[in-house]
């Protein structure tokens, strides 16, 4: 089972505030609770997440929001999976964590594809959760190159930027990736395997020991309150007349 759900968590609070947006703002234009942001442990339906989102994107109103996501995204934001990826030997190991905990924030899959010479990492959305909006679909790509850079202290540049949408105006984006963003049938990133492999410089195998059984465990309810949730439909909808047909 996997979850169906965004986390709305605190590494939401200082990302805001970086780029000067009011999170009270954002959440009354996706009509939500103004107060949500500050309650612990939320989880948004995909449908309302991608409401946040659109509210965040009027908010701000800059085409450029998944580029400045990117850069006031910092590692004390504690975000779990990305403190695991930091953690990594390289940015293939990271991208494989991440693959594996990613449900802890959001309903997607990330798929990683190696050869003798590239890594592409794809993103997978669900058919049920909706079409995620595109600069949500943006930022998360430019977040898989962002990563590389963060773990090496390198400038990496992607061999490609694939997505379904790409921005009509891209200067910015080029600039920020060195590479133009393609149209596809997917959404991925594909890396050169020397830059894959390049070792991290905030690599700390030790802390990762100590912080992965607590991942495993978040991972493990998230799974289980799933499948109750799951059950508790279904006996719902077997209630109904003719099996909820």
């Amino acid at each position: 089972m996997h979850s169906t759900t965004y986390a709305l968590d605190s590494t939401w609070r200082p990302l805001l505030k970086d780029l000067g947006v009011s999170s009270a703002n954002v959440l009354r234009r996706a009509g939500l609770a103004e107060d949500l942001i500050n309650r612990p442990g939320v989880r948004l339906e995909a449908n309302d997440f991608h409401r946040f989102w659109e509210g965040l994107e009027s908010e701000l109103a800059d085409p450029e929001l998944p580029l400045k996501l990117c850069r006031a995204v910092r590692s004390e934001s504690f975000s779990p999976p990305l403190f695991a990826a930091l953690c990594s030997p390289n940015f293939l190991v990271a991208v494989q964590r991440i693959a594996r905990f990613k449900a802890l924030v959001a309903p997607m899959r990330l798929e990683v594809r190696e050869d003798h010479d590239q890594v592409a990492v794809w993103l997978v959305w669900p058919e049920k959760g909706g079409v995620p909006p595109a600069s949500l679909v943006l930022t998360e790509l430019l977040f898989v190159v962002t990563l590389a850079r963060m773990g090496t202290r390198e400038l990496v540049r992607p061999l490609s930027v694939i997505t379904t949408a790409p921005p009509s105006d891209q200067e910015a984006y080029v600039d920020f990736l060195r590479v133009r963003i393609q149209k596809g049938k997917r959404h991925g990133v594909v890396v050169s395997r020397s830059d894959a492999v390049r070792p991290f410089l905030t690599s700390n195998e030790g802390l990762w020991a100590a912080f992965e059984p607590e991942l495993r465990k978040r991972l493990a309810q998230l799974d289980a309150s799933v499948t109750v949730g799951q059950r508790v439909r279904s006996v719902l909808l077997e209630a109904l007349p003719g099996g909820g047909e």
